[in-house]
């Protein structure tokens, strides 16, 4: 749709075009607060530890005491479970592979050689 009359005609089209083109004076003392707020929200920039930064690669504290448990659990698995494989030697190799100890599955990681 075409104006019949362009819109400086209206005052008070005028009136707005005018307010847009002069800028309010903000006082000094309030834009010092404004910009000391800016400053105080910004986040620090602290420089990580090589540690700290392979953490939080991996997802931080939570998702490391996750992995911790799944290691300890592989550990145990891994222990506990793999006897019955040791039952399918016969008796001669099986006392070959014993230390005497009584680790189970971890004898096999005290044998030298």
């Amino acid at each position: 749709m075409t104006q019949s009359r362009p819109p400086f005609d209206d005052p008070i089209e005028a009136a707005f075009a005018e307010a847009r083109r002069t800028t309010p004076a903000v006082p000094d003392d309030l834009m010092a607060r404004v910009m000391a707020d800016a400053v105080a929200e910004m986040p620090l920039k602290t420089k990580a530890s090589p540690w700290g930064q392979f953490i939080r690669t991996l997802g931080g504290w939570p998702a490391m005491a996750g992995l911790a448990m799944t290691a300890c659990v592989g550990v145990w698995a891994g222990g506990t479970l793999s006897d019955d494989l040791m039952l399918a030697l016969t008796p001669l190799e099986s006392a070959s592979f014993d230390t005497g100890m009584g680790l189970g599955a971890f004898d096999l990681l005290l044998v030298d050689g």
